[in-house]
């Protein structure tokens, strides 16, 4: 019965997210903080918290609040992601998480390659590493003068598949 719930749940916070994302291009709190809540006592009432699965679940917090901090991510795909790792191990929530922005990442940067070329993208990668490690800012060079285009349907779609896909890997 807790697993089914644990499959559930999830399944209709991720339909919720990925009809309104694709739509109006918004993931709603009325859906991402229940979904917050409900994690948290699933896993009290699954006793699947320990003191390192918080501080592990802490740790996501914090890259993501970088990575939303920086503008790579919005903030319902931050909550959506942080409500679903809930109901996941804390290895699982890392793998997902990590499939998650190198899909993103990998995304964008053919997206780039496509308007810039491939050496001109390169070297733009380069250079907003260089001063994200000297001065802990990113200058974006790398999107500078590619015109914005958001994953098709949201990040949400991309949540689903590898939430999906994580979900499969670690059951």
């Amino acid at each position: 019965m807790v697993k089914d719930l644990a499959l559930l749940i999830p399944l209709i916070l991720l339909s919720i997210c990925v009809l309104t994302d694709w739509r109006k291009r918004k993931i709603y709190n009325w859906v991402t903080i229940p979904g917050l809540i409900l994690g948290i006592f699933y896993l009290i009432y699954a006793k699947a918290y320990s003191a390192s699965y918080w501080l592990s679940f802490f740790f996501l917090f914090l890259i993501l609040l970088f990575v939303y901090s920086h503008g790579a991510m919005r903030g319902g795909d931050v909550k959506l992601l942080l409500a679903l790792s809930l109901f996941l191990t804390p290895g699982a929530f890392f793998f997902n998480s990590a499939i998650f922005m190198f899909s993103a990442f990998f995304y964008f940067f053919f997206q780039t390659v496509r308007v810039k070329g491939l050496s001109r993208t390169i070297h733009d990668v380069k250079t907003d590493s260089l001063v994200l490690i000297a001065i802990g800012e990113n200058n974006n060079s790398f999107a500078n003068g590619v015109k914005s285009r958001p994953f098709p349907g949201g990040g949400a779609v991309l949540i689903s598949s590898c939430y999906i896909l994580t979900s499969f890997l670690f059951s």
